[in-house]
């Protein structure tokens, strides 16, 4: 486990369809999304044509988004901070989004995007 920090403002990843990625890193982020369907509710979990996306109670907002990067699929936006293929869960914070890793068979480690 590790931390890996980002210190840049104009870098976004734009994904891809999900059918896009390879069926191992789809599966592994639906079931992913359905654990945290099942505590949020159904009402605020939705699914898109790229990614996951959790709402907060209060508001529209979006509380975290489950999105897959894989080398060669979607499109990195401004730096290229070099991810590793694997699910992320993106969580909006005031200095930008903190977003933990799941990859391989390891622990997750925490990616730091700022």
């Amino acid at each position: 486990m590790g931390t890996m920090e980002f210190v840049f403002t104009q870098t976004s990843y734009q994904t891809a369809p999900l059918e896009d990625y390879t069926v191992e890193l789809r599966e592994r982020a639906a079931a992913l999304f359905r654990l945290v369907a099942d505590r949020a509710g159904a009402s605020r979990a939705r699914q898109f044509k790229g990614s996951f996306s959790v709402f907060a109670a209060s508001s529209d907002a979006t509380a975290a988004k489950i999105v897959i990067y894989e080398a060669g699929k979607g499109k990195m936006n401004g730096h290229d901070p070099g991810l590793a293929d694997g699910i992320y869960v993106l969580i909006p914070g005031v200095r930008g989004h903190r977003a933990h890793y799941w990859g391989g068979a390891h622990a997750p480690r925490e990616v730091c995007l700022l």
